[in-house]
This record gives C-alpha cells, sequence and structure tokens, in this order.
C-alpha cells in the first residue's frame, strides 16, 4: 500500500503521538476488522487491552499530512428506512431495480432508467418517493418497510457504466444552494420544491442496481461493496485504488450532532469499504448506521493510517 502513496504525504511516527490514541476502545475497532478478516477470530481477543496490543504490535503508523487542500473532506453516509411496495400503484410507481442480465443495458444512463419502466430488469420494490429513491442509490443500501407488512433489506450489487457525478457540487456551481447551506437535507427541500427542480439528478448519470441482504438480529447493518458487514463509527469508505481493503486508519475530525452542533471525533476506523465519491488519500465516508445526520457531515480531518508489519 505504502508504494501508492506519495512520500512527501506520509511520515512514520510512534503510538505515544497519536493524540486519543489510549483513550479509544479498541475492542470496538478489531471487531469490525474481523468483519472484514474472520481469520482473526482464532486470536480469542476479547478486551480492549488485548485489542490495542494487536494493533500496537501489528501496525506501524503513519501520520497523513493534512494539507491537502479540497481533497480533505470527510462526510458521512447512512441506512434509510423507506416505505415501498411489492406492487406497482399510483403511489407507489418507482422502481428498484435489480442488475440487468443484458448487459447492453449498462449503457443507459440515469435519464433513460428513470423516464420508463425497462423490461428484462428485476424489480425489487416499488417505491412512492423518488427522491428517497435517489439517496438511496448514494447511500448504497436502505431497508424497506413493505406495505404487505414485512421488511427487507437492499445493498449495491453493481451500476451501469456512467461515470458518479456531485449533485451537491453541481446546485453550489449552479448557484441553487449556497456551499455554507449545503447538505442532503438542503438537497432533498430543494428537490422537492418544484417538479422541475428533480431534472438537476440527471446531472448524475449514474445508477445503481441493488441486491437482497440479510436482515436480523444477528446483521443490524449492512455489508458494503466489499461484502463486509458495516459497523458504525467504526467503517470508513475510502479510496480503495490507494488504501489496501480493511486498512485501520484513526481519524480526528468532528462529526454532527442534534441542534444544529457538532463534537469532536477521534477513534481508530477500519477502511473497509468505497463509494463512487470517494477519490483521494485524505478523503472518507464514516458510516452512520441508521442515522441520517450523516447527511450533515463535511468536515476536514486528520489521519494516521496503521500499516501491517
Amino acid at each position: 500500500m505504502l508504494d501508492r502513496i506519495d512520500k512527501k504525504f506520509i511520515k512514520k511516527i510512534e503510538y505515544c503521538f497519536i493524540p486519543g490514541w489510549t483513550r479509544d476502545n479498541h475492542l470496538q475497532a478489531f471487531k469490525a476488522l474481523v468483519n472484514g478478516d474472520k481469520s482473526l477470530e482464532k486470536l480469542n481477543i476479547k478486551t480492549i487491552h488485548q485489542a490495542r496490543y494487536f494493533f500496537e504490535e501489528n501496525y506501524q503508523p503513519y501520520h497523513i499530512n493534512d494539507k491537502l487542500g479540497s481533497h480533505n473532506i470527510f462526510t458521512g453516509y447512512f441506512e434509510p428506512r423507506l416505505c415501498a411496495s411489492l406492487k406497482e400503484s399510483k403511489i407507489y410507481k418507482y422502481p428498484l431495480y435489480g442488475t440487468p442480465q443484458d448487459k447492453t443495458l449498462l449503457e443507459i444512463n440515469r435519464r433513460d432508467f428513470e423516464g420508463s419502466t425497462k423490461s428484462g430488469i428485476p424489480i425489487l420494490a416499488w417505491l412512492k418517493d423518488r427522491v428517497d429513491l435517489y439517496f438511496m442509490h448514494i447511500q448504497g443500501s436502505g431497508i424497506l418497510n413493505f406495505t404487505e407488512g414485512f421488511s427487507k433489506r437492499f445493498v449495491f450489487e453493481s451500476k451501469n457504466n456512467f461515470k458518479y457525478s456531485s449533485l451537491g457540487k453541481s446546485l453550489i456551481k449552479l448557484g441553487y444552494i449556497q456551499e455554507s447551506n449545503i447538505s442532503m437535507a438542503t438537497i432533498k427541500d430543494w428537490l422537492r420544491s418544484d417538479n422541475k427542480n428533480y431534472e438537476t439528478v440527471y446531472i448524475n448519470e449514474s445508477f445503481i442496481f441493488f441486491k437482497e441482504d440479510k436482515l436480523d438480529l444477528y446483521n443490524k447493518y449492512p455489508i458494503g461493496q466489499f461484502g463486509i458487514r458495516l459497523t458504525p463509527f467504526r467503517s470508513l469508505a475510502v479510496d480503495q485504488s490507494i488504501y489496501d481493503i480493511n486498512t485501520p486508519i484513526w481519524l480526528k475530525t468532528k462529526i454532527p450532532i442534534k441542534g444544529n452542533k457538532t463534537k469532536n471525533f477521534e477513534r481508530l476506523m477500519i477502511g473497509q469499504d468505497k463509494g463512487s465519491a470517494i477519490k483521494g488519500l485524505s478523503r472518507g465516508d464514516i458510516f452512520f448506521g441508521n442515522d441520517e445526520i450523516a447527511g450533515n457531515m463535511n468536515f476536514t480531518g486528520n489521519i494516521i493510517i496503521l500499516v501491517r508489519n
């Protein structure tokens, strides 16, 4: 992994120089790590002290230069709960698609997919709100509460052959929303304020296809794009062209909380997911579980990566 990082951006350090390192719950981080590497279960690590010792004995920390300009940004994602139906109706009229068998359909962009119902593609559910459906595409998963009386989870399986484009950045550039006011909530409100506004989502030509995932007491949260079960506030989506899967990353930033406030955030994360918008050495996306306040996460941060000895 180090050979994929410009040496001017990294500096070897010791654990004693990581602020807050001794105060973290390393067992939580280790359990998230195990989700991505089941071979670690044989170590039988049960305490915070044992987990901290594991990381300190097996990994070398490297500080990442935080002067990376616009590339240094940490956002958040979450798993929404939405209403759905197995049957199309006047209310439930927006399809959630599975992966098409006909691969020529991967050459169709978002506008064409949403323009009319496509034959030859499995329809997993019908949703009643196209804005919520769009953001389920962005989040990569969702729990659907069906009118028929049950719930199912659906997660990312594949996508079309078009690149992702950020709707938020486009709305700022076009002057529709001020940069200081951009968030998932403000984007949703703007899209719903006028039917014509929804046309702007087609700036993002990327389109996501879903598959069903387990939903039970033992699988409270979704799998990410690598098939790893995610852990709230421990799983981090990073640029996997740079990072190895399951890289431990010490992150210092701040996160949004209720009341339009923020709090400091210092803990060991595990880089075990990816996203189309996550590009760059100091760019990450924190998994917030089911908390939609993730949509307000947009802060700079400092990171220290742990590289296996």
